[in-house]
């Protein structure tokens, strides 16, 4: 048997093929059994000079972003601009499909979250309404006027975990994987997660500006049992805006400190109503940057991410009361920090360029 000179063709191809990136290292090693399998030298040596060229091609791909066929180099007809390379085509999930998948997670989420969050608030006021003697009917009566401001963060946290163990389900099955392969795959995939926690942004928006405050009203007096002086907590952004415009006109000493407050409370409503958004964001690209996580990376992203989210929360408040910075910096931080590392998630999975920086370009 002919030894082959370690400067052969097919032998040089074969060493491209161990340094070729992971989604193109079968078609390379195609290439390199097609080559092996042509008996014509000059047919031979066309073939393996087109195959050099569309590896070339592939790996320069991966830093500029380029779509490259290489079956132009080989005779081969491009396929469609939906098409991958080198692996499974991406199974068709319709929009309802998809969509119907984060139902189930996200109602369960919900669920538990908010029955955590009560029973915090059960363990923390019911003991003192007790001692005073109230009804039950007052008692139910408080839970339930607790559950819109527990509602203000349960929600986008729901959000979070639905999207991250759908997503995470999708990449065990390998789903995510011909996303990347495909042109806009990535895209399909997380728009319509994105239009419906959109969605759910807008219905959180309208509970934090016009149910959260009355009910918040409403739960003071039941525990302080006699009407109580509004404060920035129990007023519609309406009025709002209005006590911050007056505390701005007011003279006072405490008249800038006011200020603040309000416009504090005001930048709070709309930056929880997008932590939908960003923490549907968020929950897809940690799920594309581990595909087959599983269970353990959900529950550990959680505890990280709203950990995280809330400390950087509380600690914007904290610094805009004191006025260090500005309301609207310190409300949106804690967004704006999650946007940073979901940059950053996105841009090492996939390189400049590559796949899984289409998440951040979902209107392209």
């Amino acid at each position: 048997m002919r030894r082959r000179s370690p400067l052969s063709l097919d032998r040089i191809i074969e060493r491209m093929a161990a340094f070729s990136a992971p989604r193109h290292r079968d078609l390379v090693r195609a290439m390199v059994s097609e080559l092996q399998s042509i008996a014509d030298p000059a047919e031979r040596k066309r073939f393996a000079v087109g195959a050099i060229a569309a590896i070339v091609r592939l790996a320069l791909s991966r830093y500029s972003g380029t779509i490259v066929h290489p079956g132009r180099f080989l005779g081969i007809p491009e396929p469609e601009d939906n098409a991958n390379l080198g692996g499974p085509s991406m199974p068709k999930l319709s929009t309802q499909q998809l969509l119907s998948r984060h139902v189930t997670p996200f109602a369960v989420a919900f669920a538990l979250l908010t029955a955590l969050q009560l029973a915090n608030f059960a363990a923390r006021q019911l003991p003192q309404l007790s001692a005073r003697g109230v009804s039950a009917g007052t008692l139910l009566e408080a839970l339930l006027l607790a559950m819109p401001f527990t509602m203000a963060l349960t929600i986008p946290m729901a959000v979070f975990l639905a999207v991250s163990w759908v997503f995470t389900r999708l990449g065990v099955e390998g789903v995510l994987a011909a996303a990347q392969r495909e042109r806009h795959g990535v895209r399909r995939l997380i728009g319509p997660v994105l239009g419906a926690a959109a969605v759910i942004a807008a219905l959180t928006f309208v509970s934090n500006t016009q149910i959260l405050p009355r009910t918040n009203a409403r739960l003071a007096a039941v525990l302080a049992d006699t009407p109580v002086e509004r404060t920035d907590r129990s007023m519609t952004l309406g009025e709002l805006r209005e006590a911050a415009r007056n505390a701005l006109t007011d003279a006072g000493p405490d008249a800038a400190a006011l200020a603040v407050a309000y416009e504090v409370e005001i930048q709070k409503k709309f930056a929880l109503a997008a932590a939908c958004l960003v923490l549907a964001l968020a929950g897809a690209t940690i799920a594309l940057r581990f595909p087959r996580g599983g269970i353990g990376l959900v529950i550990g992203a959680s505890g990280v991410v709203f950990t995280g989210y809330y400390i950087s929360l509380v600690a914007g408040e904290a610094l805009a009361d004191q006025q260090l910075v500005a309301p609207f910096v310190a409300m949106w931080m804690a967004n704006a920090i999650l946007l940073a590392i979901i940059l950053l998630l996105s841009w090492r999975s996939g390189g400049p360029g590559g796949r899984s920086m289409e998440i951040l370009a979902i209107g392209g």
